[in-house]
């Protein structure tokens, strides 16, 4: 299960408005990072999607890590979340998010907002929507009957009859 993830975005706040459309959320500033801001479902999942400032790099900190310190590692999220990364670069970050939206709507939301957006089959497997925000970072997003259709496919077993040539 996802907890939540983070996004950076150039628009934040619009950003963060598209993800509450798609998990049917709340959103609101997120007072952690400078400019960002937080979709937050409404289900009582614990689904949220972070959206922070384009130029926003996660930093591992400061601090020795493992278990062997006795607890947790005190770190500030002001060491660690900066606005010093490259805004335009290209990164091999993606998330795959369900949605209780039809695919038409997730594509006109993403057209709204000048990303690219477009309905793709994996493998005849399932369907989704290629949400790209700000046509850099790819948001993988499954309507109601491509989530039914992953949920058939994604699990141990079935995979590995694609994956591997095991038997499912």
């Amino acid at each position: 299960m996802i907890a939540h993830f983070s996004i950076p975005a150039r628009d934040p706040q619009r950003a963060a408005e598209v993800f509450g459309r798609l998990i049917d959320g709340a959103v609101m500033p997120f007072p952690v990072v400078p400019g960002a801001w937080v979709a937050i479902a409404h289900d009582g999942s614990g689904v949220g999607v972070e959206v922070v400032p384009a130029a926003t790099a996660h930093h591992m900190g400061q601090g020795e890590a493992g278990v062997a310190h006795g607890g947790p590692v005190v770190m500030p999220w002001e060491t660690q979340i900066r606005q010093d990364g490259d805004p335009e670069a290209a990164n091999g970050m993606h998330v795959a998010i369900t949605s209780p939206l039809s695919v038409e709507e997730i594509i006109e939301l993403g057209e709204a907002e000048g990303w690219r957006a477009v309905h793709c089959d994996r493998g005849g497997v399932f369907d989704l929507v290629e949400l790209w925000v700000d046509n850099r970072t790819l948001v993988e997003v499954l309507a109601p009957e491509g989530t039914r259709r992953y949920l058939a496919f994604y699990n141990p077993a079935v995979a590995a009859g694609m994956f591997m040539g095991a038997p499912a």
